[in-house]
């Protein structure tokens, strides 16, 4: 062996993997939390204005849709009320 050639015991730590989020990171998820009877996205964003707020949220709520966390149930006041799966019992 050459001293080029690095022995496997001085390999160098290989980077770090990106933390993927778990479902409880997600803001949506914390937002119904806090509401189990279900809010509207512009209730989680704390009023009919807060268009910023809503934008921000209407990924994020979309990630958890997918993910099976968040379900639209109905319709209040023309915005669809979504609840946290856990709260939904068996029909």
């Amino acid at each position: 062996m050459s001293d080029l050639e690095s022995s496997p015991a001085e390999k160098k730590p290989s980077p770090s993997k990106p933390v993927e989020k778990s479902p409880a990171d997600n803001k949506v998820v914390k937002l119904l939390e806090k509401n189990p009877l279900g809010m509207t996205l512009p209730e989680m964003a704390g009023g009919i204005r807060q268009l910023k707020k809503i934008r921000t949220l209407r990924p994020i709520l979309g990630e958890a849709i997918k993910s099976g966390l968040v379900m639209p149930v109905s319709q209040r006041a023309g915005h669809t009320v979504y609840r946290l799966v856990k709260y939904l019992g068996p029909r």
